[in-house]
């Protein structure tokens, strides 16, 4: 029903705090539309986030501090711990100024609380009260989803979507600490930190407080602030590999170590990239078209998923299948130039480096050993060539920094 309604219409209500009132059904794209009217103090009595979870939630929680930062009094109300009385008891009465606002949680578990008696009271209290509440699933003929189409806003999300990060969600958050960045500096930041809108929020606040004045923040200022989960950690350690040869990884792994990253953790998703990367080989293998899409990463996200439907048409593999297609994207030049027949070797390097470390071996002349390996069993492969002399930037008969 949403879909058919889309944005294209407007319910007018009747004014209340000398204003006329009108309120959409709000798609993803115009949540700062959303903002812009409360900004205006054209708050609605309810609002319903419908679908992705950590999507609606985020969404909520901003739309919230918006709220607070317009002196509005917002306070929250966990449904889960409070007696099946009588829902109205629990918002009290008129505030002398302004509204009350209330964030419902674990609103999805009492829905029978929103019956028709508790709708009448919000139409009543409508000139005062407001509420906001986060549902994965919602029936179209649910009273309280009626009457958010009716008098209130509401948010539909997909409830499985391929998160737009770069388009969406990173330039808005920027926007509320006045700040912007250029694609590539938003793709590095995704790299770093992962898919986690709060986290990645952290980040820019981080950001933008060491910025100062500064209207934008560049890829250096990710480099000096920003902190990477060992996961994300490690698209920076194989981008500075692939550029810099096994010298250049080195650098970034002192760098990783001295952020207190343990060796074996940074071994383990290590190990867990390279298994996703095998699998990647793999696809490539099919469909080595893909590799024509290094850096263009909207056209390999279409085709990625159309490339996993053709190769795994019940189940892709749940590997590729839960990983963000952007850490995939990111994947796609070490993968390009590693055949498949070149990993069990590879594990087999790991499998020494894990050993080695566990007997006390020194981790950056364990893990630079490594590297060494990589870059031979790469200029070993088919699909090295070119790209394989590159990332063997020490060449393997050479002594190295550690005498390898």
């Amino acid at each position: 029903m949403i879909a058919r309604l889309g944005i294209s219409f407007i319910f007018s209500l009747k004014p209340f705090w000398g204003k006329n009132y009108f309120v959409p059904v709000f798609k993803r794209p115009h949540f700062e539309k959303l903002l812009s009217l409360a900004s205006q103090g054209r708050i609605a009595p309810v609002y319903l986030f419908v679908g992705d979870l950590p999507l609606a939630q985020d969404l909520s929680r901003r739309l919230t501090k918006h709220f607070r930062d317009l002196g509005q009094e917002v306070q929250s109300l966990d449904l889960s711990e409070k007696a099946p009385q009588d829902l109205k008891a629990l918002f009290g009465t008129p505030c002398l100024l302004g509204r009350k606002i209330f964030v419902l949680e674990g609103a999805e578990n009492a829905l029978a609380r929103f019956d028709e008696d508790f709708i009448s009271f919000l139409e009543k209290a409508k000139s005062w009260l407001t509420i906001l509440a986060v549902f994965q699933k919602l029936r179209e003929n649910h009273p309280l989803y009626l009457y958010a189409l009716e008098k209130g806003v509401i948010v539909p999300l997909p409830e499985q979507r391929e998160r737009d990060l770069l388009r969406y969600e990173i330039p808005e958050i920027l926007a509320t600490f006045g700040k912007k960045m250029d694609r590539k500096a938003a793709e590095e930041l995704v790299a770093l930190v992962g898919e986690d809108l709060h986290a990645l929020e952290q980040e820019i606040e981080k950001l933008s407080l060491y910025v100062g004045d500064r209207p934008i923040i560049t890829e250096d200022d990710l480099r000096e602030v920003v902190s990477p989960r060992p996961e994300s950690a490690l698209y920076a350690l194989v981008e500075t590999y692939l550029k810099h040869g096994p010298e250049g990884a080195l650098k970034t792994l002192e760098e990783l170590l001295t952020q207190g990253i343990h060796p074996l953790a940074l071994l383990s998703t290590l190990i867990t990239y390279f298994k996703r990367l095998y699998l990647l080989s793999e696809v490539l293998q099919k469909a080595p078209e893909l590799s024509r899409f290094q850096k263009k990463y909207i056209p390999f996200r279409e085709r990625f998923k159309e490339v996993l439907k053709e190769l795994f048409p019940e189940h892709p593999p749940r590997s590729l299948a839960k990983f963000h297609p952007y850490a995939v994207f990111k994947m796609l030049p070490l993968a390009s130039h590693l055949s498949p027949e070149r990993f069990p070797a590879i594990f087999s390097a790991l499998v020494t480096v894990d050993s080695k470390l566990k007997r006390g071996g020194a981790p950056l002349e364990e893990f630079y050993a490594f590297f060494l390996f990589l870059s031979r069993e790469i200029q070993a492969s088919p699909q090295g060539g070119r790209a394989g002399r590159a990332v063997g930037a020490t060449s393997p008969g050479a002594p190295g920094r550690f005498g390898r």
